[in-house]
């Protein structure tokens, strides 16, 4: 593997487009259609329709991309105290771990590298201080992890994440692996082929398999349910769990997202909802501010009293998970234990909600990008110990 300087042409991000306003489209747009260099022509088209939800376009033009060149760079500053290189796939933001959201001012240079499938080589990568697989958990993926997998072992460079660690995020393997811990639910998860859904007694919760933010994600109380339900959904495997109630007792659904950065937990947003389906974006916490105040009472007390509770088996699950970096999406039951619903290594934080409405997010969203960074400069300290030992 041959690693190599690629003077690359930085891509406005996902994150950075955020910054910019309506006004600015026809500008981008223009930038664009002057565009010589096509493979950014057809990747800043990806960025900018992923950005409106137009996901089959996106990829349409993200394929393009990937006839050009499977390099791209999408944080540029001018002198980088550090090189990441993420090792990605096709997909979108569901697929693959925003990054550019945890490192926008964190002052590091990110390229990612796509795997297009598993005959892409690695003869050649762009020289990097440290690499990470943000490729996240999917059948689909399987075969582009084991590949890139292959090629994690003899890296150049410091490599975090790892294909077994992913594969452990899948939502039965996750249960499997968690199960026996008696101060943590993880609701009891299975695949089940849609020939065999009729041999399931409800009620329970399905969801295709390889879905992401709540797609098809519903709870079939009867039979008569389920036959609805798969006349609009036509997937061959769906994931089947129990439903655990997490209401509170206002009746309302609470559930928070603690990344594990280094091992370490750091919590990233807390959702109130009506729904027993709790979504940030649709709990719409901007509307409340009896939910503001409760998520930034819950977010400032974070290291005092949550983890004072749950610290504990926060750790064994990131010793058993054994990722450098992954999001767990959690509740408390009603017995007060922990509650794991979902960890993702490719899953979304940020800090972009509107600072006048959620004033207290960003100083605590920071401690969170901060520790990833020293993570970062941590093992590119250790890459650099061993090399010079070597």
């Amino acid at each position: 593997m041959q690693l190599v300087n690629l003077n690359l042409a930085p891509i406005l991000s996902a994150r950075s487009l955020l910054n910019c306003n309506a006004d600015d489209l026809p500008s981008l747009l223009k930038e664009i259609e002057e565009e010589q260099d096509l493979g950014n022509k057809f990747m800043k088209l990806f960025i900018i329709l992923q950005n409106f939800q137009m996901d089959d376009f996106a990829q349409e033009m993200q394929n393009q991309a990937f006839l050009h060149r499977h390099v791209f760079r999408f944080l540029n500053p001018p002198t980088p105290r550090l090189r990441l290189l993420a090792i990605a796939g096709p997909g979108n933001m569901s697929q693959n771990a925003p990054l550019d959201f945890v490192l926008f001012n964190q002052n590091v240079q990110l390229d990612y590298y796509y795997v297009v499938d598993a005959d892409t080589p690695f003869a050649s990568v762009p020289e990097h201080d440290v690499a990470i697989l943000a490729l996240g958990e999917s059948t689909q993926h399987n075969a582009l992890h084991a590949h890139i997998e292959a090629n994690r072992r003899k890296w150049p460079r410091p490599f975090l994440n790892h294909a077994p660690g992913v594969m452990r995020c899948a939502r039965d393997r996750l249960f499997a692996l968690l199960k026996d811990d008696h101060e943590l639910k993880v609701p009891c998860t299975l695949r089940v082929e849609r020939r065999d859904l009729k041999n399931e007694l409800p009620p329970y919760l399905i969801r295709p398999i390889d879905t992401h933010a709540g797609d098809g994600f519903e709870k079939i109380p009867d039979l008569e349910a389920l036959a609805f339900y798969l006349d609009r959904h036509f997937s061959d495997w769906f994931y089947v769990s129990e439903y655990i109630d997490c209401a509170m007792d206002d009746g309302l659904f609470r559930k928070f997202r603690i990344a594990l950065i280094d091992k370490q937990p750091f919590i990233c947003h807390y959702a109130i909802s009506e729904n027993w389906i709790v979504h940030y974006k649709s709990a719409h916490m901007e509307l409340s501010l009896q939910k503001r105040k409760e998520e930034e009472k819950f977010m400032l007390e974070f290291e005092d009293v949550f983890l004072v509770k749950h610290g504990a088996c926060l750790r064994r699950v990131a010793e058993k998970i054994d990722l450098d970096y992954v999001v767990l999406d959690c509740a408390e039951s009603a017995d007060g234990r922990l509650v794991l619903f979902e960890a993702d290594n490719g899953a979304w934080i940020h800090d972009t909600d509107p600072q006048e409405i959620f004033p207290y997010k960003s100083k605590v969203m920071n401690r969170a990008f901060s520790a990833f960074t020293q993570m970062l400069l941590k093992a590119q300290s250790c890459g650099s110990d061993r090399e010079a030992r070597a």
